[in-house]
């Protein structure tokens, strides 16, 4: 894989620490607005190729893929010019803000002979297999509540009237688009699609969610996610079930850092946690494992999963975008 980026963020950092444990994918190009700025980025992460014109650096035939980590409002442009140069693309979340723009993104790709995959964390891991492996053992699950709060860095600025992409709802900020995705991610790779959907934002002063509520409602179980840019809280997704409860540090985030199991108390006793999960070491490493393993033997099977599970998350994005008054009267 000869890899491009686009953006400088945090994320992004950790994508270039997860590059170097990984033989077969080796960054060629960064993209920036400035020149200045891309030149920088470059430098710090030894990358030879610095471009300020994005059409210029997706016509090099140095690369094959990019990896597009901008703010969310350029997701499906960007990717789409992209595409239609003839390159893979690993997208960062949101993959898009409708089921339709997400579905033009996978047709374009079909057409032109090449991938795009969202780059969502948590299914990758190997803690998340040893979830499902042992989710079994909570019996009928009956409540789950992911819990994505993180006190946004850019919130007192938002309090003064300053308006940064985050919190601009023309850029597809907000709690639930930058945040609460990750949620919806983890609950459709363990339980599909809900049979409804119910969202409860805050709405901040410009009517961006500053947080909110999203209940996702099964024959069977209520699953809570909760997504917050104006408050934190421990990063742990829970999963209760008749005989036990599941639950994941930094499940919501999609680090899957480490996941336990508890079976009830009694009068009498008071179990202690059983571990079930490993020290995985950098959670991003294993899903550009997946797609490079995907695109260098074309495998269908694991491209059409993923494509799946973007689509149904989408599906439910969309339905609680709806509930949001701004995104309302937009839609009018």
């Amino acid at each position: 894989m000869k890899l491009a980026t686009i953006g400088r963020g945090a994320i992004v950092d950790q994508a270039y620490r997860s590059f170097e444990d990984l033989e077969g994918i080796t960054p060629v190009a960064v993209y920036s607005r400035t020149m200045e700025q891309a030149e920088e980025f470059a430098k710090k992460h030894n990358v030879p190729q610095a471009f300020d014109d994005l059409d210029t650096m997706l016509a090099s035939p140095d690369i094959d893929t990019v990896y597009i980590a901008s703010p969310n409002s350029l997701h499906v442009p960007q990717a789409r010019k992209a595409l239609e140069a003839g390159k893979n693309v690993i997208l960062e979340k949101p993959f898009a803000a409708t089921v339709k723009e997400g579905k033009e993104l996978f047709e374009l790709a079909e057409k032109n002979g090449v991938m795009i995959f969202e780059a969502i964390t948590s299914i990758h891991t190997p803690n998340f297999g040893l979830l499902k492996d042992n989710l079994y053992r909570v019996g009928q699950i009956r409540e789950c509540v992911f819990n994505f709060s993180q006190y946004s860095r850019k919130y007192a600025r938002y309090m003064e009237g300053i308006v940064d992409n985050v919190f601009n709802p023309e850029m597809d900020g907000g709690a639930l688009m930058d945040i609460n995705i990750y949620n919806i991610h983890l609950a459709v790779a363990l339980f599909g699609k809900p049979q409804s959907v119910h969202y409860t934002p805050l709405i901040g002063w410009n009517g961006i969610d500053s947080s909110g509520v999203l209940l996702m409602v099964y024959p069977d179980k209520i699953i809570t996610a909760i997504g917050s840019k104006d408050s934190s809280c421990d990063y742990l997704a829970a999963i209760q079930g008749e005989t036990g409860t599941m639950r994941i540090s930094k499940g919501s985030t999609g680090k899957m850092e480490y996941v336990d199991f508890v079976t009830p108390a009694t009068e009498n006793q008071n179990p202690e946690p059983e571990q079930i999960s490993i020290d995985q070491g950098l959670h991003m490493t294993y899903e550009f494992m997946d797609f490079l393993t995907a695109l260098n033997e074309n495998n269908q099977e694991m491209y059409q999963a993923y494509k799946e599970e973007t689509l149904a998350a989408l599906e439910i994005l969309e339905q609680a975008r709806a509930q949001i008054p701004a995104y309302q009267q937009e839609a009018k």
